[in-house]
């Protein structure tokens, strides 16, 4: 009986530290780095936040029951603000939409127990220049179970979001 208490608190123990249990930012690029920071809503903001740069291929999860991942304390069900960008060698490259207070940054949103995953835009015309109306990289919300929710050009168009669903 003592032995199977203790597999009981090592199983729960695994799935409380899970995974799917916090948000994530994914990297599905090869070639370069990605960065993401929470946007809070309220100022002033707080001293610290989930502010990371993810390698290409790898991911960086963040519970938001910790205040740096989640500084609004919003519910489960909610969104994340965040201000996402490709590194590149010579200018980072935001992505999103472009924010109405401040015209030079853009925002994206993912659910609060979601990701944030940056990947190639198969519909770059790599014969054209990149651009907002030809932009090389997205970055897309998710939902737990892998369900897109929304899209975001890299850089952002005046109308970033390319779909969201309902």
């Amino acid at each position: 009986m003592r032995r199977a208490v203790h597999i009981v608190f090592a199983l729960g123990a695994a799935l409380a530290a899970s995974d799917s249990f916090a948000y994530c930012v994914r990297n599905a690029l090869t070639d370069r780095p990605v960065h993401a920071a929470v946007v809070p809503n309220r100022t002033p903001p707080p001293p610290k936040l989930f502010s990371e740069s993810v390698a290409a291929g790898k991911e960086f999860c963040c519970n938001p029951k910790n205040a740096d991942c989640n500084p609004d304390r919003v519910a489960d069900e909610a969104w994340v603000a965040f201000e996402a960008r490709v590194e590149t060698s010579t200018q980072p490259i935001l992505c999103g939409q472009p924010d109405p207070k401040a015209p030079q940054n853009a925002r994206a949103t993912a659910p609060v127990r979601g990701f944030l995953r940056f990947e190639l835009n198969p519909r770059f015309d790599a014969r054209r220049p990149p651009a907002p109306d030809n932009p090389p990289f997205l970055v897309k919300a998710l939902t737990a179970d892998n369900k897109v929710v929304a899209a975001y050009t890299c850089p952002p168009r005046q109308s970033a979001k390319l779909r969201e669903v309902e």
